[in-house]
């Protein structure tokens, strides 16, 4: 029988562990957030010198063809650094969705082995008769690994399939911009 020791020293290693991943969780996040900031302030910085520049262009016009060739001048450009703008936020989201999934796994990881401990240990000081109860126990962890399993796999698979339908948007609008782009260039 596992004693009340042992159960306390299991608990406390258990709180110690789930505070260190807290920790790093926390850390990673705020690297995640650093990241963000870094990208809006880029995105700030590039998109002034946009406007400044579209302003000095749009100064300069004389006649409405020249108004309409600013603004499609300035347009294009605008809707290339949005998507990559998009593009980034989305690795940036997908990296670190990633990451704290791995951790979730982990800590999952570690809690069936535990529990899987704590189930043998139970079995071998289980009075008689009792068998019955413990085979029900093992068998819904076992029901319960598998379930989770399962729900991994299909996550991963969705993963998969958003990963797939944004990387086709993001080729179809490079596309839209790209066409409108050599239109203007006809012009």
């Amino acid at each position: 029988m596992i004693s009340n020791t042992a159960m306390t020293e299991k608990a406390v290693d258990a709180a110690k562990q789930a505070q260190a991943v807290a920790v790093q969780m926390a850390a990673r996040s705020l690297e995640a957030v650093e990241k963000y900031i870094e990208l809006n302030l880029q995105a700030a910085k590039s998109s002034l010198a946009d406007v400044a520049e579209s302003s000095s262009d749009l100064l300069k016009v004389k006649d409405v063809s020249e108004l309409a060739a600013a603004v499609q001048a300035s347009a294009a450009p605008s809707a290339a650094k949005a998507q990559a703008y998009g593009r980034n936020v989305y690795a940036l989201n997908n990296e670190v969705a990633g990451e704290f999934a791995k951790m979730a796994e982990a800590q999952i990881a570690a809690a069936n082995k535990q529990f899987a401990a704590a189930i043998n240990e139970m079995t071998k000081n289980a009075p008689a008769g009792t068998e019955g109860m413990v085979a029900l126990v093992k068998s819904a962890f076992a029901a319960s690994n598998t379930a989770f399993d399962a729900l991994s796999k299909a996550t991963a698979q969705a993963k998969e399939m958003v990963e797939s339908n944004v990387e086709a948007a993001v080729k179809a609008g490079e596309a839209a911009v790209g066409t409108a782009t050599k239109r203007r260039a006809a012009k």
